[in-house]
């Protein structure tokens, strides 16, 4: 155990029931994260039972860390995520239930801006940019107790626009692909089917939630309806740094529901053990200059007086650039075990970031540039990323689309239109062109036709003990053999599980006695299915986790099932189903006016499943000839590429996640394309190693891919910061909230930029003034602030009145 003081004490010791703590930055809020952990496990709560929330990828694995050093078991077994990454692992586990195919991608905010334009018809990056904010604000803004459906959350854009947001949604659908506003939001409609609710607010009896300063209320309410029942919910943070609201997030709302709902324990920590007397001194001498303050900031005992702030004003911006440059250089010169990746510049604006990043370059400082950062919106590694998303989404026709041009340069922008526009009648789609089956058998929904016709279908279901391919089992295996497209077979099974099914025994009903006198040995359940399936096509509703998951339990088991064939439901009905609300079973099932209707029991999913099948083979025997004719036009285009992803795709089940993307790069042509431009080679080499670093060897390498895929999908940039060696990081304040450094300098602070100039008239300076006080406490033991007198145009320039704040209380001279 660490060393703590009174408050830290207290607040570790307080396990059951709400708290809220408010922490200034340097307080020891992960060393308390980390204690009531394991004082919790103490006390009788299990560490799977134990969730763990932060803002930041880079936060949550510093987490992980400390608890690996002290257990490392433990810290496998405990949930420790981002509030996005919480949501992907709720929607992977039951976002079925709401229509979502069950290998979603995830799309950043810049392929959500691609496809927005696309979709828009936009021609400004500008316009297209405000559209994808005002489409992600409403969903983001939607909160769990308005029932709002998102044609009415849309409706708030204006009926034209409306429109075309609901048509974003559908390509995004179609895709099989959701975006950063869609985890939230979809991850609050999971709670709207009381099975999934319950289920989930009985999954956590101990939560801690960091930086709620960064909340929105949409997030809270999550967090909320998973603790309602055990009311062990902490929230930590500072709401003096609350830098965010234009982002969304709503401190003083959550506070205040907070409050409400768990009428929590206040504790407050003071002692700041990170910096030096004399920096937060400064620090809390400006946070009096709040309306409104809710922390106080004093020294530890420990803490040293340190140097006094330096500040400088010069003429000129590059006169500015000049004196950092000489004190970096002094810094390096003079102090022992000087590192570059310790000191930070930091700005308000980006545009001020470029200006002092191409100074400081020209002057030889080693820095990691704001664009450099930006590292997974580089174009290398977007290609890169680009196509492995293809591998594991076969229809995300905007991955493909963005590395077609690099790949097949020959192919003609109206050659790809063409296809879109006359495959959308007829139910082609352009990833159709890069199936190697599909070109072989002359249309992608060929060979379901003619085996639902003249062959053998076997519509098949599961249910399992969890959602994890590689831990979780097969306990039910139900299926409908169809010869001809007539019934002639049953298949039903329960499976003798090793696993306990836990609190799965709400979704199916089936308990671990249950499975014990009704179950069979996996092996001859997987053997009889073999048989039962042989040479048949597999069919079943948003079955991607569903065949993953028989074969993987097979697979422990000693068996290898042949599963070479297999079509979805799901993306039948995404070709030729329109005005649904949703593709869920049960909303398809209502739309035609089936017979049967699904439930939580496999048996009852395959009747329905059959019976949507057989219909929709009809709608797709209606474009059979018009899909023939496209494929047979432009398959020439496409088959050099099919056939590789063909192979990749194999590969992708034997080599490790690193091993195929140095492959895939080699064999695509991917790097000796960047490698001719001149730039981009580097950040491939820094995207392999990042391949190996993360890999977890344990898991299958298809399901490690995936795993990989997800973490790079939800890695802020600045969470690749740490990767950065022997180089200045010159970033945003925004960008440098949760990072320390031992030295900062905090440049451009003139009147108008910092603050900004609108912050006067639109009523934002208190958060100019959070922000600026975000930058004076990121450093830990010296601090450079820094002025000039007149911009590069020669306009004359005042410094900011922040610094003035400081200069009047004595601690600052210029």
């Amino acid at each position: 155990m660490m060393d703590i003081n009174p408050e830290q004490r207290a607040i570790a010791q307080h396990i059951h029931g709400a708290l809220l703590v408010l922490a200034p930055a340097g307080t020891g809020k992960t060393g308390i994260l980390t204690q009531r952990i394991l004082r919790a496990i103490e006390a009788g709560i299990e560490a799977r039972e134990i969730l763990c929330l932060t803002f930041t990828n880079r936060a949550a694995q510093e987490m992980r860390q400390r608890i690996a050093q002290i257990d490392g078991s433990l810290a496998r077994q405990l949930t420790i995520k981002t509030f996005h990454g919480l949501c992907v692992a709720m929607l992977r586990q039951d976002g079925a239930a709401l229509g979502l195919a069950a290998n979603f991608t995830i799309y950043d905010d810049y392929d959500s801006f691609e496809l927005i334009k696309e979709i828009f018809n936009l021609q400004g990056d500008r316009q297209a940019w405000d559209m994808t904010q005002q489409i992600m604000n409403c969903k983001s803004q939607h909160h769990l107790g308005s029932g709002a459906s998102l044609p009415e959350i849309f409706a708030l854009l204006g009926d034209e626009h409306a429109i075309h947001a609901l048509r974003y949604q559908r390509a995004l659908q179609v895709r099989q692909a959701v975006d950063f506003a869609d985890l939230v939001y979809y991850g609050q409609q999971l709670f709207t089917d009381r099975d999934i609710a319950e289920r989930w607010g009985d999954r956590f009896h101990f939560i801690q939630v960091d930086e709620v300063q960064d909340t929105h209320l949409s997030e809270y309410e999550i967090v909320a309806h998973l603790a309602r029942n055990h009311g062990n919910l902490m929230l930590i943070g500072d709401l003096d740094q609350t830098i965010f609201s234009w982002r969304g997030s709503e401190p003083e709302q959550v506070l205040q529901k907070f409050e409400q709902e768990f009428q929590p324990t206040r504790y407050s920590l003071v002692w700041n053990y990170r910096s030096t007397q004399s920096l937060l001194q400064a620090a809390d001498t400006f946070a009096h200059s709040f309306s409104d303050r809710h922390t106080q900031i004093e020294p530890a005992p420990t803490c040293p007086l340190g140097e006094p702030i330096c500040a400088h004003s010069a003429p000129t911006p590059q006169a500015e650039a000049e004196w950092i440059s000489e004190q970096i250089k002094a810094l390096a010169q003079t102090q022992a075990n000087f590192s570059y990746q310790r000191v930070a510049v930091l700005a308000r604006t980006n545009w001020r970031i470029k200006q002092l990043s191409s100074y400081l370059e020209q002057l030889g400082i080693p820095c990691i540039t704001s664009d450099q950062l930006e590292f997974f919106q580089q174009p290398a590694i977007k290609d890169a990323l680009a196509l492995l998303r293809i591998l594991l989404n076969p229809f995300d026709s905007n991955a493909l689309r963005r590395v077609l041009p690099q790949l097949l340069p020959n192919i003609e922008p109206k050659i790809l239109q063409t296809i879109e526009q006359q495959g959308r009648i007829c139910g082609l789609w352009l990833t159709d062109l890069v199936n190697l089956t599909a070109l072989k058998d002359g249309d992608p929904l060929g060979a379901l036709i003619e085996d639902w016709e003249q062959g053998t279908v076997i519509v098949f279901d599961v249910e399992t003990t969890g959602f994890s391919v590689v831990d979780d089992e097969v306990i039910e295996l139900a299926a409908s053999r169809f010869d001809q497209g007539q019934f002639t077979l049953p298949f039903q099974r329960y499976v003798q599980n090793n696993k306990p099914v836990a609190e799965t025994e709400q979704v199916h009903g089936y308990s671990d006695e249950f499975l014990r006198i009704n179950g069979r040995p996996p092996k001859e359940v997987f053997r009889d299915f073999a048989r039962f399936a042989q040479r048949g096509l597999w069919i079943g509703h948003n079955l991607g986790f569903d065949v993953k998951m028989v074969a993987a339990h097979a697979r422990r088991v000693g068996l290898e099932l042949e599963i070479n064939r297999w079509g979805d439901t799901l993306n039948l009905a995404h070709r030729f189903v329109r005005n649904v609300e949703n593709y869920k079973l049960g909303t398809l099932a209502t739309h035609f006016q089936l017979e049967s209707t699904p439930t939580h029991r496999a048996d009852a999913d395959v009747r329905t499943t059959a019976e949507l099948f057989g219909l929709l083979i009809q709608r797709a025997k209606s474009g059979c000839q018009e899909r023939r004719h496209l494929i047979q036009t432009y398959q020439p285009h496409f088959y050099g590429f099919a056939q590789q992803l063909s192979n990749w795709q194999q590969a992708s089940d034997v080599l490790r996640p690193q091993e195929l993307l140095i492959q895939i790069l080699e064999e695509s042509g991917l790097y000796a394309h960047y490698e001719n431009k001149g730039d981009g080679t580097e950040s491939l080499q820094q995207l392999i190693h990042l391949f190996g670093d993360r890999d977890q060897p344990h898991l299958h390498p298809h399901t490690a891919l995936r795993e990989m895929m997800e973490y790079t999908s939800l890695m802020k940039n600045i969470d690749h910061l740490a990767a950065i060696e022997a180089r200045v990081p010159i970033i945003t304040v925004h960008q440098s909230k949760g990072l320390e450094f031992d030295t900062v300098f905090l440049a451009g602070l003139v009147d108008g930029e910092f603050p900004n100039g609108r912050s006067h008239q639109e009523g934002l300076l208190e958060e100019e003034k959070r922000l600026f006080y975000v930058g004076l406490t990121r450093a830990q033991k010296q601090l450079f602030l820094s002025t000039h007198e007149q911009d590069d145009r020669g306009s004359l320039r005042s410094r900011s009145g922040f610094m003035d704040v400081l200069i009047e209380a004595g601690l600052l001279a210029v």
